[in-house]
């Protein structure tokens, strides 16, 4: 009886499907008021198309990490893109990371994934189009988020993040609020006006300056 059931915990052990392998995935992160775009792309040569779990493996310092899986994908592949913005404020003395650290999960045993990175995809477009170009235009509803994490720009979130930086990193338009959100203009310092100044209505003219400096009244 006792070998009977060792037996049978022993074909049960052979017959279960082993635990498909996760991947370890290194992407460069952007510079300040910059965004990366990666393509993470699994060949899937026969069979169903897994489905893919996506995490951090590392800390994410000050840059934002949205992640989502295209609703229609390429023949014979799966694909995830993932969009990192670095979210450090101006005059900030915080260390920018080098890179972001993911870990990849198909539900079924797959070969390790080719990844391609568009760096710093806000400035001048490259003259060679990443491969993620090939996908085509995307949508906010042609994502589905895998993951989030951090602080988006402001006014978008993970999907839209996407769209915009695969828009920018294949030559297309991006959204003037998107790169302004990413891009932020310095504020500048009101004049300072030196003595003497003599207020004149709801303003104050300096007139020894040259030319005359006008600064706003003081509450």
């Amino acid at each position: 009886m006792r070998r009977a059931a060792l037996a049978a915990l022993v074909v049960a052990i052979a017959a279960a499907p082993a635990s498909a392998q996760a991947h370890r995935i290194r992407v460069r992160a952007p510079a300040q008021f910059e965004v990366t775009l990666v393509q993470i792309r699994y060949a899937v040569p026969h069979g169903p198309r897994p489905a893919l779990r996506l995490a951090l493996a590392g800390p994410t310092g000050l840059d934002y990490v949205a992640a989502a899986l295209p609703r229609h994908q390429p023949r014979h592949a799966l694909v995830a893109l993932v969009a990192i913005v670095n979210r450090r404020p101006r005059g900030s003395q915080a260390a920018d990371l080098a890179q972001i650290l993911l870990r990849t999960r198909p539900s079924r045993t797959l070969a390790a994934p080719r990844v391609s990175e568009a760096m710093n995809v806000l400035a001048a477009a490259s003259a060679t189009a990443p491969p993620a170009c090939a996908l085509g235009p995307m949508t906010v509803g042609a994502l589905r988020v895998a993951l989030r994490a951090g602080t988006p720009p402001q006014g978008y979130g993970a999907r839209a993040t996407i769209v915009q930086a695969l828009d920018a990193a294949c030559g297309r338009p991006v959204e003037p609020a998107f790169r302004l959100a990413v891009q932020p203009q310095p504020v500048q310092p009101p004049p300072v006006c030196p003595p003497p100044c003599r207020p004149i209505g709801p303003r104050i003219v300096c007139p020894l300056e040259t030319p005359p400096g006008i600064c706003p009244q003081p509450a």
